[in-house]
């Protein structure tokens, strides 16, 4: 069994070599910054599908004022300004670590429609102005009592007419057990100061629970096992903001419906709608949470039954509006994009199985189905109406022959069940991105920013991704200026000059001139699946 480390002795050499040596500030958010990264689930983009599909009338997000408290470097906010350079963008941070590294990329890349504020969400009054979308993402759970008062006393002051706000949380009953390991956590790092160290021996404390628990089957040792590992994989940052800062409040859903509701806000819908779909439950709990009028109730059931432990929750102001009931005749104006991947069954010639973008699985036994699945795919990252999607089944089974037929009001239902249940995304804009076919391709200039410094990207649906270091040269060079010849010589000179090495394998002999032109097209044409190049339009 694993001997407990001592979690008074800063001075053993497994924490020196385990962790990095941290500078020590005032405030823990400077000592150990949190992670600046995109979340999709706060993107605007989201926030106006979820409202316009409710009956709201939502500011496109090109257009709109953007307000994120608690926006650390920027990580989320400034690929949102990067991407919609009309629309005017504010950060608040407390953190002045947080807030310097934030300038200096805005500075760098020269945007002109984003600051960030150094200072704390209680401060923010009425005269910071009106905001179309207000984001608050890893912040309310774990700020003092005041603090969160402040983020809904903003998010209702600071709240345009048809405004939308997102807030993430933790949430209960999810957070009963992860609760408890943080709690253990806590008491065995009590009294050590210097965060590497409480770091440290939070790790090892984690790792005592799992191995002292390996020859126990019961359901507590398995679940200690499991979130020992899940631990083991986040990084420092996480485990120390997320387990081990001194604030961590958990909600049930209804008890921060309530809260919210003090402060003139009502509840809009959660920023992912699959989490608050019914119909992903057992046929007979649906029936039964589908007799509850008050979706907020039946939320809180939902709650229970799937023992969720973070919600992403949407508000708007409490006067405002709000339709719930979905008209399949109103799709038309929808979107909707998704990616498939076909997976062997020897069950039957028929059916076919197919593996979703949650990683679910769904089965289509009928050839229309398949043809819906195989023309979203191919679009994919792009979207296609339920016109584009009812052409491209209309055109494949012409060409098979067949007698079957297309049934659009039919398609509609089965594509918004789809979205429901998370198989598929949809959305009302038109694409912001575009897969191929441009003359000049161009990424964001943040894209671009990042691929200078390092080995991760945001690309257009606000998801972060890696790039090889072949592929970070080639993103530099994507700033709309440069056709594909030219980017070519650019890439020729890089190999030439060994900046860059690629090969495909095969001696170049005479073809070395063609070869540059082969990396590029490929290239782009990668970037284009992944969601980074810009639409020309």
């Amino acid at each position: 069994m694993s001997s407990v480390p001592s979690a008074v002795d800063s001075s053993a050499s497994y924490l020196q070599s385990a962790t990095p040596q941290l500078a020590k500030t005032d405030n823990s958010y400077d000592e150990v910054p949190y992670g600046s990264y995109p979340i999709s689930a706060s993107h605007p983009d989201r926030l106006f599908t979820v409202g316009k599909l409710f009956g709201l009338n939502p500011v496109p997000p090109e257009n709109a004022r953007i307000l994120e408290l608690g926006c650390a470097g920027g990580g989320n906010l400034l690929p949102i300004a990067s991407q919609f350079p009309n629309a005017s963008c504010v950060g608040i941070e407390l953190s002045e670590v947080q807030c310097e590294a934030a300038d200096t990329a805005i500075k760098f890349i020269g945007l002109q429609n984003i600051k960030i504020k150094q200072g704390s969400i209680a401060d923010i009054t009425p005269e910071l102005g009106k905001f179309d979308y207000i984001l608050c993402h890893g912040v309310f759970s774990w700020v003092p009592e005041s603090v969160r008062e402040a983020i809904l006393r903003v998010s209702s002051e600071n709240l345009s007419e048809n405004g939308v706000v997102y807030i993430s949380y933790n949430t209960m009953p999810g957070w009963y057990l992860r609760g408890m390991v943080r709690d253990m956590m806590l008491r065995h790092v009590d009294g050590i100061q210097d965060s590497a160290a409480k770091i440290a021996q939070a790790r090892a404390f984690l790792n005592f629970l799992r191995d002292s628990s390996k020859t126990h089957q019961s359901p507590y040792a398995a679940y200690l096992r499991a979130e020992a590992e899940f631990l083991d994989k986040q990084p420092d940052l996480y485990l120390f903001h997320d387990h081990l800062e001194e604030y961590n409040k958990p909600y049930f859903f209804q008890d921060f419906i309530r809260f919210a509701s003090k402060f003139g806000l009502q509840f809009l819908g959660e920023s992912n709608l699959a989490t608050m779909w019914i119909g992903n439950l057992a046929s007979e709990t649906s029936q039964k949470l589908a007799s509850i009028q008050d979706g907020v109730v039946s939320g809180h059931y939902m709650d229970c039954i799937v023992g969720r432990s973070f919600r992403e929750t949407l508000l708007v102001h409490s006067g405002v509006a709000i339709s719930r009931s979905l008209d399949s005749n109103n799709f038309g104006d929808i979107r909707f994009s998704g990616r498939f991947q076909q997976e062997p069954s020897a069950e039957s010639l028929e059916r076919k199985e197919y593996k979703t973008q949650n990683g679910q699985t769904i089965f289509a036994w009928e050839r229309p189905s398949r043809l819906a699945i195989e023309a979203l795919s191919n679009a994919y990252p792009g979207s296609l109406t339920l016109e584009q999607v009812s052409e491209a089944m209309e055109v494949g089974l012409d060409r098979d022959s067949t007698s079957a037929t297309v049934n659009k009001q039919q398609m509609a239902t089965t594509l918004m069940q789809w979205s429901l249940a998370g198989y598929i995304d949809f959305r009302f804009q038109k694409d912001r991105l575009q897969v191929c076919g441009l003359e000049k391709p161009k990424v964001t200039s943040w894209t671009r920013c990042q691929a200078r410094a390092g080995r991760y990207v945001t690309n257009l649906r606000h998801e972060l991704i890696p790039i090889t270091d072949v592929e970070r040269h080639i993103l530099l060079l994507l700033d709309g200026s440069r056709d594909m010849q030219a980017i070519a010589t650019q890439i020729g000179a890089m190999i030439s000059s060994g900046a860059i090495k690629v090969t495909d394998g095969q001696p170049l002999g005479k073809k070395a001139r063609e070869f540059p032109l082969r990396v590029a097209e490929q290239t782009v044409e990668e970037f284009g699946k992944r969601g980074l190049l810009l639409n020309a339009n």
